[in-house]
């Protein structure tokens, strides 16, 4: 009986020990076709060319616009730099709007902001963002999207205000206003 009892288990030893080898040849062969199809078959596509754009920004006296107790005739400025440092790639940027502390909750057109961009590149596929006399968002918001070509400069000038002809009892003493200026990819173009 024992015989029998062992034949029984060696068989089945062999069948388990065939299933395992056959298992581990086939992740043998899907792994060594992965990759085949990831490292040696991408070395024949030579033409895949990929350029970095490496933008910085320059912020002259901050980032933020901060405003306590303005009134009609209230103006700030902050002026800042966009570079394209790369030498091939043609960059996309947005500028951004992060309200912080908004002045009311709807917005006012007699409290603007405008932005003057200019391009240090005479090349027409430079662009920059200009807006006059827009009014100010209440809550964050895009303002505009930007080209910039290699090795070239973009000059900007933000000024936010209450023009003078605004009704001076809207605004109320103590009331607080805080912006912060961005600089962000614009990878959706």
């Amino acid at each position: 009986m024992t015989k029998v009892k062992n034949t029984k288990v060696s068989k089945f030893n062999i069948v388990l020990y065939l299933i395992v080898l056959v298992c581990v040849f086939s992740m043998f062969l899907a792994t060594s076709y992965a990759y085949y199809k990831k490292v040696i078959d991408n070395k024949d596509n030579k033409d895949v060319n990929v350029k970095y754009v490496n933008i910085f920004t320059t912020f002259l006296n901050g980032d933020q616009i901060n405003g306590y107790n303005i009134k009609p005739g209230w103006e700030e400025s902050k002026e800042f730099i966009v570079e394209n440092f790369s030498d091939d790639a043609i960059g996309k940027y947005k500028i951004y709007f992060e309200i912080i502390t908004p002045l009311s909750n709807m917005s006012d057109e007699d409290f603007v902001y405008n932005i003057e961009g200019i391009s240090e590149s005479k090349d027409t596929s430079n662009e920059v963002i200009n807006k006059n006399e827009t009014p100010i968002p209440v809550l964050s918001k895009d303002i505009g999207s930007a080209t910039i070509t290699p090795n070239n400069s973009h000059s900007y000038k933000v000024t936010m205000k209450i023009k003078d002809t605004a009704d001076a009892t809207k605004y109320t003493s103590g009331n607080l206003f805080a912006v912060k200026i961005k600089i962000v990819n614009d990878l959706a173009r």
